[in-house]
């Protein structure tokens, strides 16, 4: 699936408070040729292979509704336009202490100013 550049959506740690903003989408097809929207929540490169972390659309678009709505967040490997689940737990979990590493940098800057 292809997609152009990364609009960031309402959990991406940023101040949006006086941004206009739109969400990227994807419609992927799961093995059962269902499809669903998912809202990319970040797209990054780690450890040499690049990975978007996605979220249900319909959930996202919730939430940025005032609702209070726990994400069912998910991780996709992109290879060639391909989206595909990340099954490695530890990698997963690598993944994700560095997104928490790289927040909490970007929180920590943020109290400096």
């Amino acid at each position: 699936m292809a997609h152009e550049g990364h609009e960031h959506g309402p959990n991406c740690n940023h101040d949006h408070e006086h941004e206009d903003f739109e969400i990227e989408v994807v419609e992927l097809e799961d093995e059962n040729g269902e499809k669903e929207e998912f809202a990319i929540l970040e797209e990054l490169d780690f450890e040499s292979r690049h990975f978007c972390i996605l979220a249900p659309l319909s959930e996202v678009q919730a939430q940025s509704e005032g609702e209070e709505v726990d994400l069912s967040i998910e991780i996709f490997e992109v290879k060639d336009e391909m989206f595909s689940p990340l099954e490695d737990e530890d990698m997963a979990t690598r993944l994700m202490k560095h997104l928490d590493d790289q927040a909490a940098k970007l929180a920590e800057e943020e109290d400096k100013d």
